[in-house]
């Protein structure tokens, strides 16, 4: 069912952003990390305040420059649970839509093959093929921009770094987490509920169409992220091995 898997979906951009997030600014200079991903940041920010005002919560605190772990401080909501969840998902949606219009803009210059099954099953079995599924599109992502970018093209490296700082600035803030687990695992379960009746949402158009849209974009994030945190544990682990191997060393001179 395709609203399980968007779910999943969405739960993986979930954490593969907050850890991408978590150990570039853990093991990296914050500052420049910040910096690096600042755009990424105003629009994380200024979704959720935009999604504050239209619930009509009141905001008592932006910071779109700070340093803290949260730029924004809102009253309790007045609906608390679900417009918690619209308002902690507002990031995910508005930097995805920055990454369609640079995207759009910039004709695609990169095409990114999807490898990822519409048919996630919730068995043994299902969570290994998950994990499959992660490395090769792993694989497919990294071949992709070894056969397409081209590094004398001003377009190729902008649109490089404009997916990356949107796809990692989607990291929600750690108190947000259960909100957004919660928020998508309900969704997923209240549409296929809704599938299972007479009501079949999937034959209209546009919803059909939204649905199709927001899995491309989906397996999209998923393949930026899966492939950052792939490159960034990668370089952690030949840095741990050079410390390990020659710092020993250095220190018995």
């Amino acid at each position: 069912m395709i609203y399980f898997s968007l779910a999943i979906g969405l739960i993986l951009v979930i954490f593969l952003s907050f850890t991408t997030f978590g150990l570039w600014t853990k093991y990296t200079n914050t500052r420049m990390i910040k910096g690096f991903l600042l755009p990424g940041t105003i629009v994380h920010e200024l979704s959720h305040a935009l999604l504050c005002l239209i619930t009509g919560t009141t905001i008592k605190e932006l910071n779109l420059f700070t340093s803290n772990s949260t730029g924004i401080k809102y009253d309790k909501p007045k609906i608390p649970f679900l417009f918690d969840f619209i308002i902690t998902v507002a990031p995910i949606f508005g930097c995805a839509f920055f990454i369609v219009f640079i995207s759009k803009m910039l004709s695609n210059p990169i095409h990114l093959n999807n490898t990822f099954p519409k048919e996630i099953h919730f068995t043994f079995k299902g969570f290994f093929d998950l994990i499959q599924h992660l490395l090769d599109t792993v694989w497919v992502t990294l071949n992709s921009f070894k056969n397409q970018l081209h590094i004398e093209n001003i377009r190729h490296i902008f649109f490089v770094l404009a997916i990356i700082v949107f796809t990692v600035s989607m990291a929600p803030h750690k108190q947000d987490i259960k909100h957004l687990v919660l928020g998508f695992s309900i969704i997923s379960l209240i549409l296929f509920f809704v599938e299972k009746t007479d009501v079949r949402l999937l034959k209209y158009k546009s919803w059909n169409y939204f649905i199709q849209e927001l899995w491309v974009i989906t397996t999209l994030t998923i393949s930026i992220l899966a492939t950052m945190l792939f490159i960034t544990l990668t370089i952690m682990g030949f840095i741990k091995g050079y410390r390990l191997t020659f710092g020993h060393k250095g220190s018995n001179k």
